[in-house]
């Protein structure tokens, strides 16, 4: 009887193994998942880096008396532009006045004793030593004259550059200090961008480069400068170094004390892996791509750089002339095999 039992498990379970086999043998096999792919482009790109900055005046002074004194007349409005040299505030000089004349008068006397002097020196009626005194006194005279006139015009105070006065500061009357503040003057055509980058883009900074900058005031127009400073030490807080371009505004378009968008420009680099952004898959672990070999799917994961329009450059991961999919990741695994269809 248990013979008859085994040998009769056995007969069920070789019927049972060949309807397996045939069952399976009978469905259809799944055709291999189509994706489309493009060829990872090798590109020369721009190298630049993104900061915010600040607008600031190139030149900005208090105009300030060095001489004290009363105010005679404030000879200018308040915001109102003006070239340099131009005169701004007068302080009493009617002393200084006098006081010139007289040195003038010297140096007139001076003058003419020392030509007739010097005519009977040349008849030897005098000694040697009487045109040498008469010269030095003319010397002296001719410096007090001086001294004098220069005394006189630092009474009137003009504006050393071009530019913009702010709001004065003192009246008509008022007695004034040396180095009293009386009224700003700024520089609106000539502007500095100060802003910062990481220290790790040091070796590629060199003065000159250009420095393109946007502002919300004025969307979509762009500006240009020039690098004009780059700080000789690193700011140890922030690893960073500090920066300023010089960017002219002769339209007055742009104000000191505006935010910027800073672009500044490093060079270019030569190998740029260039690849469409779509082929990004976002995981746990990072960004990952998905390659074909060999007719395979072969997942990496990759770092990547610069977006520049619909293609983001990969600095780690990939090569050059590496097949990746752009559409269909979602229907494929790693391992699997796949039909291409070439993108667009």
């Amino acid at each position: 009887m248990k013979k008859k039992l085994i040998f009769g498990g056995a007969i069920l379970l070789t019927v049972f193994c060949v309807w397996k086999y045939r069952s399976h043998s009978a469905m259809p096999s799944t055709p291999d998942p189509t994706v489309e792919v493009a060829t990872v482009k090798e590109i020369t790109m721009p190298l630049e880096v993104h900061a915010i900055g600040t607008l600031v005046a190139a030149r900005n002074i208090e105009i300030t008396p060095e001489i004290p004194g009363h105010i005679v007349k404030i000879l200018f409005q308040d915001g109102e532009f003006v070239n340099a040299g131009t005169s701004l505030i007068q302080l009493n000089d009617a002393a200084y006045k006098t006081k010139s004349q007289v040195a003038k008068a010297r140096l007139a006397f001076s003058k003419g004793k020392f030509e007739r002097i010097a005519k009977l020196a040349k008849k030897n009626f005098v000694a040697k030593q009487t045109v040498d005194e008469v010269e030095a006194d003319l010397k002296e005279k001719r410096a007090d004259a001086e001294e004098s006139e220069e005394m006189l015009n630092r009474l009137r105070l003009t504006a050393p550059f071009s530019g913009v006065l702010g709001k004065s500061k003192a009246n008509p009357g008022d007695y004034v200090t040396i180095g009293q503040p009386l009224v700003t003057l700024t520089d609106i055509k000539h502007l500095r961008i100060e802003f910062s980058v990481p220290e790790r883009f040091l070796s590629s900074l060199k003065i000159g480069q250009p420095v393109k900058i946007n502002t919300a005031a004025y969307p979509g127009r762009e500006f240009i400068g020039k690098l004009a400073f780059i700080a000789p030490t690193i700011n140890a807080d922030n690893r960073s170094i500090a920066l300023y371009a010089d960017i002219a505004n002769d339209d007055d378009l742009l104000k000191a004390g505006m935010f910027v968008d800073v672009m500044q420009s490093l060079g270019t680099e030569q190998h740029a892996f260039m690849v469409p952004a779509r082929t990004l898959v976002p995981t746990m672990e990072g960004k990952q791509i998905y390659k074909v070999v060999a007719g395979k799917v072969a997942v990496t994961t990759v770092l990547i750089g610069k977006r520049i329009g619909n293609d983001v450059q990969i600095t780690q991961g990939l090569n050059s002339d590496d097949v990746v999919i752009t559409d269909g990741q979602l229907k494929v695994k790693n391992g699997v095999s796949v039909k291409i269809k070439e993108s667009a």
